[in-house]
């Protein structure tokens, strides 16, 4: 390569871009409820308030048995009501995600 032929790279470091939803309401309280309507089968699911973005992690636990498994959810104090209803229904694991939505919110007081 010749030296005139000089190539650059510019590296962007990740970010995020949510929604950063306005309203006022209790996250986790919301959270808990979806959480006791959906049910998750042989899931251990952990909610925790998160600094800056809404988080989601799993794994197996291996000492309730075959299938079993854990999760830890993080929601931070801007998430909306369908960005948390969307992380928990595919945590879940919810055949028809866009539709367990729906029914979800739709049931759901707007002042909660």
């Amino acid at each position: 390569m010749d030296e005139r032929e000089a190539r650059f790279e510019e590296v962007v470091p990740w970010g995020s871009h949510e929604y950063r939803d306005p309203s006022e309401f209790d996250r986790i309280a919301f959270a808990m409820r979806i959480l006791r309507r959906l049910r998750p089968r042989r899931m251990t699911v952990a909610v925790y308030e998160a600094v800056s973005s809404l988080q989601v992690q799993r794994g197996r636990d291996d000492r309730r048995g075959a299938g079993a498994t854990w999760a830890m959810v993080g929601i931070p104090p801007h998430a909306s009501r369908e960005h948390i209803a969307y992380a928990l229904v595919e945590l879940a694991g919810v055949a028809s995600v866009p539709y367990a939505i729906q029914a979800l919110l739709a049931d759901e007081p707007l002042q909660a």
